[in-house]
């Protein structure tokens, strides 16, 4: 009977790793597009959409196809699904770190003008000057009138 010589894709599989990638349970040449399918009981069987997949594979190169695979898990897939997860989280990372500079929106810049002491709002109250309380006014003349300012400056000392 013949059979399907692996030989051009274990050499392959060694010298140029990144050709190769999983696709579900399949091991998958990507130019070629051709699939290995191992089964549990250590067969080896190619498909593809060309005559390739009409032969079957020896037992012998099943086996070493098998041990190839092995180590090409270990060595390449694995460290490789590694950095692309590293890779997505320091984007993801990124993203986050980006997003805490990005300028507000219309909404929380005008909720901003009642929050923060240096808006523009609490400018233009804070030198108005106001009436003081009955208690207050009582050691004041009427042209000593308290701004906003002075009060929370007087009520710091107080304290």
């Amino acid at each position: 009977m013949a059979f399907l010589d692996l030989t051009p894709m274990l050499q392959a599989m060694r010298a140029r790793p990144s050709e190769f990638e999983m696709y579900g349970s399949f091991l998958r040449h990507i130019r070629s597009r051709h699939l290995l399918e191992f089964d549990r009981r250590g067969n080896v069987r190619v498909h593809a959409r060309c005559d390739c997949a009409m032969l079957q594979v020896s037992r012998e190169q099943g086996a070493e196809m098998m041990a190839a695979f092995s180590a090409w898990k270990i060595v390449y897939w694995e460290p490789h699904l590694a950095q692309i997860e590293a890779e997505k989280r320091a984007a993801k990372i990124n993203r986050e770190f980006a997003s805490h500079f990005r300028p507000p929106g219309a909404w929380r810049r005008f909720l901003a003008l009642f929050r923060r002491n240096d808006s523009p709002l609490s400018l233009i109250i804070e030198d108005r000057p106001i009436e003081n309380s009955p208690k207050e006014a009582q050691g004041l003349k009427s042209s000593e009138k308290m701004s906003r300012t002075e009060q929370l400056e007087l009520a710091t000392r107080s304290r």
